[in-house]
């Protein structure tokens, strides 16, 4: 490590890029020092732009920097395993934006190449630093839920075509890997288990119903968490104008509504308790179309809680885990999709 501070190489150059780039400038102990994308016109302008040291096209030149500590992988997600395990080969932690990767097989070619380097791992899920998310696992934790009972997932959003028609890589089964359940629901796939716990099986459908891509743009799955929970998982990016995404998790003794990108508790209800969370006056049902229009607070919380755990060398396996038990609920969605059979999940 550079004493005090984590230096950060960024490859890619888009949206998710451009938020770590802003972010990281607000987190205490962290830099970006380089940037790298395969277009060097295009890393020379996001280098200036957001005042980075230096851009490469050329990954082994990036890579070779000796005063660069951690990479962050933001490209699309079926290439984030080749250049997660370049960057582990030349002794750099690894920060991958969601998903990890676009199967479980893959995925865990990443973590086997992390842990054969001895660098860490870490994969963005901002919604797991949200103050929303820390009270709904408190109230589960302390009994004021009861038992839980339903947890239901419902991220119904809209993109317009030219979302799809401008990246010639979104919409691909062979580098998106999938459409509304691995790069949208993923998000709310994680919360979920990182509040109640993993889901043990899967019964779905998916179809491509408005979109002119190769996946899916509507998927519904019946779901089975561990602790005995059911749930029901609703995502589109076809639901037009788009709604929030909302994880209801409901128990004997209580329920929670989660505005999951906005940090939000939309409900909640304990029995015992006089007061009763109603919808905030300024929630509102309608979502953003325009991925840059997300808050990205988390990001930066979480940003800042990598640049924590690298200087003080703090194990990263639990978060390893959840992310691969978001990638293995992603295959299963799609398994179950394909063959109309329920899907269990095994342990982790």
């Amino acid at each position: 490590m550079t004493g005090r501070l984590i230096r950060f190489g960024l490859i890619g150059a888009g949206v998710a890029a451009e938020t770590h780039a802003r972010e990281m400038a607000r987190v205490e102990g962290g830099v970006i020092r380089s940037v790298h994308a395969r277009d060097g016109r295009k890393a020379r302008d996001f280098a200036a732009a957001f005042r980075i040291e230096a851009a490469h096209d050329d990954l082994a030149a990036f890579l070779s920097d000796p005063e660069m500590d951690a990479v962050i992988i933001t490209t699309p997600n079926g290439l984030h395993r080749d250049y997660a395990i370049a960057a582990a080969r030349a002794g750099k932690h690894v920060v991958v934006e969601k998903p990890l990767e676009i199967s479980e097989a893959r995925a865990r070619e990443i973590v086997d190449a992390c842990r054969a380097a001895g660098v860490g791992l870490e994969v963005i899920y901002q919604r797991r630093y949200a103050e929303a998310a820390r009270q709904a696992m408190r109230d589960i934790a302390d009994g004021r839920l009861g038992e839980i009972l339903l947890v239901n997932i419902v991220d119904n959003q809209f993109r317009s075509p030219d979302y799809y028609r401008k990246d010639a890589w979104r919409g691909t089964k062979a580098v998106e890997g999938g459409g509304c359940v691995i790069t949208q629901a993923t998000h709310l796939i994680d919360l979920a288990q990182y509040i109640v716990g993993p889901v043990t099986s899967v019964r779905a459908q998916a179809r491509t119903a408005f979109h002119a891509i190769e996946t899916e743009d509507v998927a519904v799955a019946l779901l089975t968490f561990a602790n005995g929970a059911f749930g029901m998982f609703s995502a589109s990016t076809a639901a037009f104008p788009g709604l929030r995404h909302l994880l209801t998790i409901c128990g004997t003794k209580g329920s929670i509504i989660l505005n999951g990108e906005h940090d939000q508790i939309v409900f909640r209800g304990v029995d015992g308790e006089t007061a009763t969370r109603q919808v905030p006056a300024d929630f509102s049902f309608a979502d953003p179309i325009d991925p840059r229009d997300y808050p990205t607070e988390g990001q930066r919380r979480q940003l800042q809680a990598i640049v924590r755990n690298l200087l003080s060398r703090a194990d990263t396996t639990s978060s390893i885990a959840l992310a691969l038990r978001s990638v293995r609920v992603v295959d299963a969605i799609y398994r179950s999709a394909a063959t109309g059979d329920t899907v269990t999940i095994g342990a982790d």
